[in-house]
């Protein structure tokens, strides 16, 4: 179809540019496969002094997930296009050297396109082809660099809620909000979450557990209580621009030595801390990374996050956010994934989703034992995964290491 065509998508894209810079002509170099939107890179064959030799443009593959830029329904592929939009304009505005995203050029509301600064190949391995590499020394480098250029992120966009929501809100409607604890990325509420959806969130949650046969400690309801108060519905002084999708850590390039986040359309206002812990919550779960490389990773992204949260240099403080934050994950896997792994196991990724279920509950569980906090939740999770220890074979429940510690001393569990 033409409006698939690369050629016609730079037509489109160089018609957009002409609207703020004056007369732009681009052609098709490159096209990049994807699934939710088609990439390009495009040359500029004729534009006005100034502008950059290539271009990256972003449009909504209709064919994948219908685009309706008037509705709040989903799926809907135009609240992922506006979600980078808003972000890559937002980003673009606030100070930062180097810059946190690519530079927004131009969009087209009509044409759900997007152009965007071309970050180019990037120098040398992103985070996760390190990940998948053979050198554990470099993989640790761009693990602690990530880490860190997540806190940037979180730090930059502290007391900025109002300015995003702005743009945003220019583009059109965001998409209606699943239920709690249904949503991997779900944006802070930041209005009371009604008593009926919590109490729907408790039984789900009890649901769970009965369906491999025990009960979660007394207590669990009360603290998905105020999980659901500090994380989901209003995180305060932590509410900070989050990217979203974290499942893996492709979403970073190095360019001209300096690191830069592209990719924005899961990204909206949520609890930093969310996506504060990686090593433990997310990319740790998808393969492991060794716990010796979790310090410095922790170090680099606190120091960042204190540019704009001071509290996060005082331990107590750090801490019960970060398992309140925690404990919003393991509510969420134990209420939306848990269901699906205990009826049937299947490849996600580069693991299985029964393996990523026993690693997401772990994290947890340890994340509360080391800090005495969240403890009926905790004992729970721990429960649980000794539960799904007896339930589940050995191959469903065991987590490789990421292909480049696999060798590491000390790495010996698989």
């Amino acid at each position: 179809m033409e409006r698939h065509n690369p050629h016609f998508i730079a037509k489109i894209a160089g018609q957009t540019l002409s609207e703020r810079f004056g007369e732009v002509r681009l052609d098709a170099e490159k096209a990049f496969s994807t699934w939710g939107s088609i990439v390009i890179r495009c040359r500029l064959l004729d534009g006005p002094a100034g502008l950059p030799r290539t271009f990256i443009v972003k449009k909504v593959n209709e064919d994948a997930i219908g685009y309706d830029p008037n509705s709040a329904e989903t799926p809907n592929s135009a609240h992922w296009i506006f979600n980078d939009w808003a972000a890559t304009k937002f980003l673009s505005e606030i100070p930062s050297d180097p810059p946190l995203g690519p530079f927004f050029y131009g969009g087209s509301r009509e044409h759900g396109l997007i152009v965007l600064e071309d970050l180019g190949d990037g120098d040398g391995p992103n985070t996760a082809e390190a990940l998948g590499g053979n050198d554990p020394a470099l993989a640790e480098q761009l693990l602690i660099e990530h880490a860190a250029l997540i806190g940037r992120l979180h730090a930059a966009t502290i007391g900025r809620f109002e300015q995003y929501r702005q743009l945003r809100g220019e583009l059109g409607p965001e998409p209606i909000p699943q239920r709690i604890y249904q949503d991997p990325w779900s944006n802070a509420r930041l209005r009371p979450i009604t008593r009926s959806e919590i109490d729907d969130a408790i039984i789900t949650y009890h649901e769970s557990f009965g369906a491999v046969g025990i009960r979660p400690q007394s207590g669990v309801d009360e603290e998905i209580e105020l999980v659901t108060a500090a994380v989901e519905e209003n995180p305060g002084p932590l509410l900070a621009y989050c990217k979203g999708d974290q499942n893996g850590a492709g979403d970073y390039i190095r360019q001209g030595g300096k690191p830069r986040l592209f990719d924005f359309g899961s990204g909206g206002f949520r609890h930093a801390l969310i996506e504060g812990a990686p090593w433990r919550m997310t990319w740790g779960c998808m393969q492991r990374i060794p716990n010796n490389c979790w310090p410095a990773m922790e170090r680099a992204y606190r120091s960042r996050l204190t540019c704009g949260y001071v509290d996060a240099i005082d331990d107590v403080r750090f801490y019960r956010s970060l398992v309140e934050a925690g404990a919003r994950w393991n509510i969420f896997h134990i209420n939306h994934r848990l269901p699906d792994a205990i009826k049937s196991d299947r490849q996600r990724g580069p693991t299985t989703l029964r393996q990523q279920v026993v690693a997401w509950i772990e994290a947890f569980a340890e994340l509360s034992e080391e800090h005495g906090q969240m403890q009926a939740l905790g004992k729970s999770a721990r429960a649980l995964w000794k539960r799904l220890h007896d339930f589940w074979p050995t191959e469903s429940r065991n987590m490789p290491y990421y292909p480049a510690f696999r060798d590491s001393a000390g790495n010996t569990r698989i």
